[in-house]
This record gives C-alpha cells, structure tokens and sequence, in this order.
C-alpha cells in the first residue's frame, strides 16, 4: 500500500482490518513536513506530522471511536444484526510538496495475544485473514475454542459473533440430516442466536438440537456441540467481554459464599462535641461495604481452563444468579495453576470482587415485595404464585 514513484509513501499494517488492542502502523516516508489527519465518524479525531520515516501507533487513537454493545440473547430471530463493535477508519496524508494520499480500514475493539500478533506478522497475515474472513474454519468471534470445534453448555448459550462470508450461511443438524439457511449480507456483522436455531428446529423438525455443522455454501466451516449442564444445587453464570470484543458466558457450578468488607478509613471517625457533658465522643459517617463472592468454577476440561483464562483478564464482568439483576464484578483466582498438558477436569476457586461499595442496605426492591402476595395472578391461570 505504497505510493511508488513519488517523495510521499504511506503505509499501514493490519489493512483491511484491525483490533484496537494490538498495534495498528501508521508509516510514513517524505522529504518534506508531512501532516496525517485521522476520521472516524464522519470527524476528526487526531491530526499529527512528522518528517523523514517515522511510524506511529494509532490504536489507542481509534479505539476511542469505537462504541462497545451488548446482544441481547432474548430474541426469536436465529440471525442478530450488530453495529458498535467496529467503525470505518480514513486517513489523509498531505506534505509540503502537496503530494497526498488516502487510506481506509476497519477498526475493532479487541486483540490477540503478543506472541500470536508477531507470529502473525512474521507469516504476512493476520488474524482476519486467517480466521474471521476465512469461510472454511471456524470464523467466530469466540475464544471459548481454538479449533473447528465449538463446545458449550446448556446454560452457556449466548449469541455468537461473525462477519458473514461470501456464501449463505447453513446449519445442518446431525441428528435428523436437516437443514436450516440463514441469510445475510456479506461483509456484514452478526451474530447467531443458538437458542432460537434449536427453537426452530425443534418447532419445525420436533427434534431437541444439540449438535450442529456450519456451512457457507458447500464449504464445511466448523461444529457447535451443546452439552446438558449438570444437575446442581447452586448455579451462576458470568457474562463477561472477551478478547475479541464480543460477550460470552461462563457457568459456574459451585456453592458460592459472600465475604463483606469495610475501609478502615481513619477519616470516617472523627471527634463530636456534647454541650451537655463539655466533652468530646467519638463518631463516624455511615461505613462502605464492599461484597466479594467466593465460589468454585465446578470441573472444567483443559479448553474450558483456557477459556477461564480469558474472563480472568476482562475488563468488563458481570455475574448472574445472584440477585434480581446482573452485578458488575472483577474477578480473580485463588491459588490457581494448571498442567501444561492436562489429563483431567479442574476445579478452580474464583474471587468475584463487587464494582461498587455498599453504605444503605436496603435489600432488594421489587414493585410487589411490600404488599402481602395474591393467590393467582391478574389474569387466571391454574398456576399458583
């Protein structure tokens, strides 16, 4: 991508797309003062120069023009348009001698690991080309599996994020042989709601679909395995942000425990005046309370160990099962190693650290928890409250 036969020469690496949390290259060569102005969302966002060869790093820069958004699981559709998670990149470059030149790409909010970025790079790929954009493997937007297998529990369900391919998308269940197509625009991003695939196979065929292969076209891509959850007494679910950019979930099959903390803040005792006694007493301002639930994963296979990996290092967790609503936490593991190359399960024990300190403790509010509950519900049913 370089301006042969003239002073200016421009170049970026990735091209054609990009995640925000690996380097994005900005390279440029002139003789002259050269000035690089960057756009996203029809605005500018950066303007900077250099002279001679200098190279910039642009990906904090983008990422800041990138909106993240939640997909909502609770749809019928199998197929789920997505917008927020990429923006359109374009840059002019211009020097003194008024040469220009103009270049475009994708920017997503997420990365790969360094030594995979550099593998990468050393091979003249990169992780679109290999993976997303490649109808022929598994092009998910997922770091549950790092194979053509995709293997998830019942409770784990979770709308998967791909651009589509070239072809139309299908799903053949094993079972019964049958087929479901799901069309899309190519080049578009999306996300496949697995619950509503099984819903439709099982309205359609009256069959409970739990194995699944993907196609695009005629090209066999990957497989997607949904494993019953075991039986349990307690069950909690953390939704968290991958490395990719895209949600997933993570069940845990463990009794959990709550662990209540307070600051030991010096400046929340303080001294009081009593006119009665002409002395001082001793007072303090209402104590924050910070939560953290301790809970094990239950036993995980060396693939879902890797994947634990990688909630680990989110920045954005939220824990379901505990309360009414999902609560923000940061997590952290207790004591946690693993074998280089497992042979068994893993049980592993998991710190979820509450976002937010607690001073009023009210419980939860919930619009009929006051008033003393019906029989029935407002509209008749033989199903008791």
């Amino acid at each position: 991508m370089s301006a042969s036969d003239e002073a200016l020469k421009v170049n970026i690496y990735p091209t054609g797309n990009a995640f925000t949390r690996n380097p994005i290259f900005l390279s440029v060569s002139s003789y002259s003062m050269a000035t690089y102005s960057i756009r996203m969302n029809n605005e500018e966002i950066f303007k900077g120069n250099g002279i001679g060869e200098f190279r910039v790093n642009i990906a904090e820069i983008v990422e800041t023009g990138i909106a993240s958004t939640q997909i909502l699981p609770d749809n019928t559709d199998p197929l789920l348009a997505v917008s927020g998670l990429s923006a359109k990149v374009t840059i002019h470059v211009v020097n003194e001698g008024e040469e220009e030149y103009n270049l475009s790409f994708t920017a997503w909010k997420g990365g790969i690991s360094k030594k995979e970025f550099k593998r990468l790079r050393n091979m003249g790929t990169d992780i679109f080309s290999l993976k997303f954009l490649n109808e022929s493997c598994n092009f998910f937007f997922t770091t549950r599996s790092n194979d053509w297998r995709i293997t998830m529990r019942e409770t784990e369900l979770y709308p998967l994020c791909f651009i589509y391919p070239g072809h139309e998308l299908k799903i053949t269940e094993l079972l019964t042989g049958q087929s479901l197509a799901v069309p899309g625009t190519a080049g578009n991003f999306y996300a496949l709601n697995l619950e509503a695939v099984r819903l439709k196979f099982f309205t359609d065929y009256g069959v409970l679909a739990n194995l699944f292969d993907v196609y695009s076209g005629d090209t066999f891509a990957l497989r997607i395995g949904i494993e019953q959850s075991p039986t349990v007494r307690e069950r909690y679910r953390l939704r968290f942000l991958n490395s990719y950019g895209t949600y997933e979930v993570f069940s845990l099959e463990g009794e959990a425990s709550v662990t209540p903390s307070m600051d030991e803040d010096e400046d929340a005792v303080f001294r009081r005046y009593d006119e009665i006694t002409d002395d001082y007493y001793s007072d303090r301002i209402r104590t924050e309370i910070q939560e953290a639930v301790t809970i094990k994963t239950g036993f995980k296979r060396p693939q879902e160990i890797r994947f634990l990996l990688d909630l680990l290092s989110s920045d954005d967790v939220y824990l379901a099962g505990y309360g009414r609503e999902e609560i923000k936490v940061i997590p952290s593991a207790e004591e946690f190693s693993y074998r280089v190359r497992p042979d068994a399960p893993q049980n592993v024990t998991l710190k979820l650290m509450f976002a937010d300190k607690e001073s009023n403790w009210t419980g939860e509010i919930t619009e009929s928890g006051y008033r003393k509950p019906r029989v029935h519900s407002k509209e008749f049913s033989k199903q008791f409250n």
